[in-house]
């Protein structure tokens, strides 16, 4: 029977949950907190292991954790209800769930996840969530200074931070058709499942999960919380060290490193005023564009970049993709090709066969929610390796982080 998602398709190559316990336990530890599950999108992120170290970098960093358990930052329950506005706006229906758990796990009223009654604030929150969130956005700048009237200029940095961060996660999740876990479904479904949410593609493995009625809304941070917090979070950090060896603390110099060593000059690294998520980000952007730890080539992977940032109408993501790709020595005739690609557009021998199944794959993972079909998975399973797929969808993610960054700040 053929695969129903790009997860299905790929699902033999994933990480055993065994293997990734003993390699990163304090991590999955920290997310089954956060949550209530370790996510199953994990042993197909390890498949590709820099696309692992850029989700477990992002994570805690733009989220500004541990921190913001205890109070530090823009409030926790806010943060929670932009990432759950944001990927409904983003049409991800895996990403929803765990992110409604987020919310109500950390203080988020089910009344303001729902809609049916909101603060000024958390309207102004939910409404920048939502336009940054949709392929092309719909963001202006009037809900950008409403947000500021009512949270200061970290704060709101914070808040734009969390709806960026699940930019990456809403185009992985969404585009793989990873298998969402029951245990989510029980926690939320009757929540939001009024609302028009459902599990749709990510059931693939389990379409009729079986549901705990009586497992009641997730439990509200406490003291129960922080103490597993506080073990597990010296190793995480021990990790996370060692995944960004190197990176400059100062802005300019992290700017400098990623343009001068990769080719691609962000803004960003200057822009953003948290020292924790610029860092990070600096990071991910080094282990994405690090030829060594490419499967696909970052010449091939600037390309797919292109797409997405053609459909996304960003300008400035274009320009970038452009110069990676000429750097990388794609030739100009196929870097135009690239930039007007349409699955069965371009003439015959314009593409290799890999660069023809990377950019088929990339138009369909760009819209939001994603449009991949039986055709692009065929055509993505018989010409990529699993790596190679997962890399695609990793970069495609980056993109749309950056796209939700760059449009706010710009």
């Amino acid at each position: 029977m053929p695969s129903s998602t790009l997860a299905q398709a790929i699902s033999d190559e994933r990480v055993e949950f065994d293997e990734l316990e003993n390699r990163y336990r304090p991590m999955l530890a920290l997310v089954k907190i956060l949550i209530g599950v370790v996510p199953n999108c994990d042993p197909y992120l390890e498949i590709w292991q820099p696309g692992f170290r850029t989700y477990n970098l992002m994570v805690p960093n733009f989220l500004n954790l541990p921190a913001s358990l205890m109070g530090i930052g823009a409030p926790k329950d806010v943060v929670g209800l932009a990432m759950y506005t944001s990927s409904r706006a983003a049409s991800c229906a895996y990403c929803s769930a765990h992110t409604c758990s987020f919310a109500l796990r950390r203080g988020s009223r089910a009344e303001a996840v729902t809609g049916q009654s909101r603060t000024e604030a958390e309207s102004a929150t939910v409404a920048v969530a939502e336009g940054l969130s949709t392929v092309p956005h719909h963001y202006t700048r009037e809900m950008g200074d409403e947000l500021r009237r009512h949270f200061s200029p970290g704060d709101t940095e914070w808040i734009v931070l969390s709806v960026a961060m699940m930019g990456f996660l809403n185009k992985f999740m969404d585009a793989m058709g990873v298998e969402l876990e029951p245990e989510s479904i029980s926690d939320v479904g009757e929540l939001i499942e009024p609302t028009g949410w459902s599990a749709g593609q990510h059931l693939w493995n389990n379409p009729d999960p079986v549901i705990d009625a009586d497992a009641g809304r997730p439990p509200v941070d406490s003291m129960s919380t922080m103490v597993p917090v506080a073990r597990h979070a010296p190793s995480a950090i021990w990790l996370e060290r060692g995944w960004m060896q190197g990176i400059p603390r100062q802005a300019t110099k992290a700017r400098s490193l990623i343009a001068t060593e990769y080719g691609f000059d962000e803004p960003l690294l200057t822009t953003l005023t948290h020292g924790k998520p610029r860092r990070a980000l600096t990071a991910m952007l080094r282990h994405n564009l690090d030829p060594a730890q490419s499967a696909l080539g970052i010449g091939r992977k600037a390309l797919a970049g292109l797409v997405f940032a053609t459909t996304a109408e960003n300008q400035h993501l274009v320009d970038q993709a452009r110069a990676l790709a000429e750097r990388y020595g794609i030739a100009a005739d196929v870097i135009e090709a690239a930039a007007q690609f349409k699955p069965g557009g371009a003439p015959e021998g314009t593409f290799d066969s890999e660069t023809l199944a990377t950019l088929t794959m990339a138009h369909a993972i760009a819209p939001s929610p994603a449009e991949v079909d039986a055709s692009t998975i065929e055509l993505g399973t018989t010409t990529l390796t699993a790596a190679q797929i997962v890399e695609v969808a990793v970069w495609v993610s980056v993109s749309q982080l950056l796209h939700r960054l760059d449009v706010f700040f710009r």
